[in-house]
């Protein structure tokens, strides 16, 4: 059996390799611009903005992104009763991207989350002139109305005077530097960010957003050019999202920026988003649109997460996730409602993000989750865990896995098509492994209860039915090249070692400072069958040994359950587009499995793969395994 440790250069510590591969981690070594491959951050791709293209995309976990060309229309405002056409966004995906959403906001104010970049006024002078000018009314009067009733003393329930009210438009008119420091004068004219900036009233309300980034993707449309990330990175200021257009326009200009509390958003023409707020009218009691106050959801429930995750609400997310530190804990909900319901037009959204008192109940969600009431999880007693270093918080529900897992299939089959672009791909060599790494080459007897699995691969693949029961492998992970297979057991990532060990209390640029390049499982399974097998795109069975803790166990435990009970090898096998599948893809023990397919599709080509859970002692559920088939297509 090979073992890796990895050491270090003062002084060694020891951490076993990658176990639960943490969503929250960062990596893009070919560029300043790190690209996020958390899966719950499932922001809506800039081209599927624009409804006519979003039948051909599917949601990237990216990070974040911008907002649509034209997020709303008020200077046509009167006018506007044209049909909206309604977008392509799946109601029931819509609400399962913002339940992910939600969870992020969740953890950021809790203090898990990693604070996004702050702007300052230079920013805002870096590529953009700001015009301002006290607004007339635009029949925002009654909502601001409730929002003075709400604030109470000090504001009350009138309407806001002209001189409090100042519209602020940031246009693209003026050169600047890109992230990476290159001057550009080449210029996106037609965009600009349009707020109206109401502090006395604690409100700040989109109105008008031409995104820097959509402009540039035009331009590459008209001249029939093919766009990657970095074109556009390079032709865009860095101040350019609306969630940091919109804070750092309120916290340059606020005295007390962490007084934001309504957000408005004005004239809401996106088809995906109407489409989606459409749908909800339709499922209230009126079955269709209504005035304000119209209807209002918290984020803890299906509708207010299925807006969370629109095109339109994106930006309110991102906002709360990169700035709860400094706006601190809130209980957000969301209004929607129609100007001109006789028509069904001119849909607005209304964001209230409620501050969280000392006598305030946790948001909704807040609360540690129970521990798993599965017979599964009830026969396996602590003492038969293993490794003292698993993270045994349960961190995912069922619901919520099958929501990572659908997004995590949705990017599997886009990397097999050739549609995903998630950043640079490492190719490790053999010094990788040296970097960082000491490893331990040993040849010893597998776990006899891998046998009965490797009795089928063997037949499967046409090389007889008795398995090698001498095995290579690297870091816990057994080798078994005659097999096509590759089997990982006892692995912990250096991250989760350093988070556990600090208790939590360690930042992001900590950890990256402090991990060598080569540290996650879907890496470390590659690098070791890409160096010594012949053809490394014969990788065919990736097997999970032992897998522990919450987690997992309560995943597995719900599907044994929904199957009459535990059950020994050849348990129960799942395709991956299957729910039970997709709950499995998005466990811990699960997601390596994911991120080696989605970054390797070009070397693996396309795969059907599937997933067969079991445990070697059903009596006590314990010995729990997963066995990965990434039979080719």
């Amino acid at each position: 059996m090979y073992t890796f440790s990895a050491t270090r250069s003062l002084g060694a510590f020891l951490v076993l390799l990658v176990s639960a591969l943490l969503l929250s981690s960062w990596r893009d070594g070919s560029t300043k611009h790190l690209v996020e491959r958390d899966p719950s951050l499932v922001e809506i791709s800039p081209s599927a903005f624009n409804a006519s293209s979003a039948k051909n995309v599917i949601a990237l976990p990216y990070g974040r992104h911008d907002f649509p060309v034209k997020l709303s229309n008020p200077h046509s405002h009167h006018a506007f009763h044209k049909r909206v056409d309604v977008g392509t966004l799946d109601y029931d995906d819509t609400v399962c991207k913002g339940r992910l959403l939600y969870q992020k906001i969740l953890a950021a104010f809790e203090g898990t989350g990693t604070p996004g970049r702050e702007f300052s006024a230079q920013d805002i002078d870096n590529g953009w002139v700001k015009d301002t000018d006290n607004a007339m009314m635009f029949d925002w009067e009654i909502p601001l109305m409730a929002v003075g009733k709400t604030l109470g003393a000090g504001v009350g329930e009138r309407e806001p005077t002209e001189a409090e009210i100042t519209l602020i438009d940031l246009l693209q008119r003026k050169p600047f530097k890109n992230a990476n420091g290159e001057q550009v004068n080449d210029l996106e004219r037609n965009a600009h960010h349009e707020l109206a900036y109401i502090p006395f009233f604690n409100t700040i309300i989109i109105i008008n957003v031409v995104s820097p980034t959509n402009q540039v993707k035009a331009r590459f449309r008209k001249e029939k050019k093919e766009i990657t990330q970095a074109d556009i990175l390079r032709r865009i200021p860095p101040l350019n999202r609306v969630s940091d257009v919109m804070w750092t326009v309120w916290s340059t200009t606020s005295k007390t920026p962490n007084s934001l509390r309504f957000i408005g958003i004005d004239g809401i023409s996106n088809g995906d988003t109407f489409g989606i707020m459409k749908t909800i009218f339709e499922k209230g009691e009126a079955k269709e649109p209504i005035k304000f106050p119209g209807l209002k959801f918290g984020l803890d429930t299906e509708e207010g997460q299925a807006l969370l995750a629109t095109p339109n609400g994106l930006a309110i997310a991102w906002l709360m996730i990169d700035r709860a530190g400094k706006l601190g804990r809130r209980i957000p909900t969301v209004s929607i409602y129609s100007v001109y319901p006789e028509t069904g037009g001119y849909y607005r959204m209304l964001w209230d993000l409620q501050p969280l008192s000392p006598t305030s109940a946790a948001p909704p969600g807040a609360t540690p989750k129970p521990t798993s009431t599965s017979k599964l999880a009830s026969q396996i007693k602590r003492s038969d865990r293993r490794s003292p270093h698993v993270l045994r918080k349960r961190d995912l529900d069922y619901q919520t896995a099958k929501c990572k897992g659908k997004v995590l299939y949705d990017n599997i089959q886009a990397a097999f098509q050739g549609k995903a672009s998630l950043g640079s791909i490492y190719e490790f060599s053999t010094e990788s492994l040296e970097n960082g790494w000491r490893y331990e080459d040993e040849v010893e007897d597998l776990d006899t209860t891998w046998y009965p699995a490797l009795k089928m691969i063997g037949l499967t693949l046409g090389i007889g039915d008795r398995p090698n029961e001498r095995s290579r492998g690297f870091y816990d992970v057994a080798y078994i090249p005659s097999f096509l297979t590759i089997i990982a057991s006892d692995t912990q990532s250096p991250r989760n070692r350093l988070i556990s060990d600090s208790g939590g209390r360690i930042t992001e640029a900590e950890i990256n400072r402090r991990v060598p390049p080569l540290n996650r499982l879907s890496d470390m399974i590659w690098t070791v069958w890409n160096l010594n097998s012949r053809s490394p795109n014969n990788l065919r069975y990736v097997g999970r040994s032992n897998v522990l803790g919450e987690d997992v166990e309560a995943i597995i435990g719900r599907i044994f359950d929904s199957r009459g009970g535990v059950r020994g090898w050849p348990g129960y096998t799942y395709g991956i587009d299957t729910e039970e599948g997709q709950a499995l893809l998005a466990t811990p023990n699960g997601i390596a499995v994911a991120w080696l397919l989605i970054d390797r599709a070009a070397r693996l080509g396309r795969r059907r793969p599937k997933v067969t859970i079991w445990s070697s002692y059903p009596d006590t559920g314990r010995g729990l395994h997963m066995l990965w088939d990434l039979e080719p297509v």
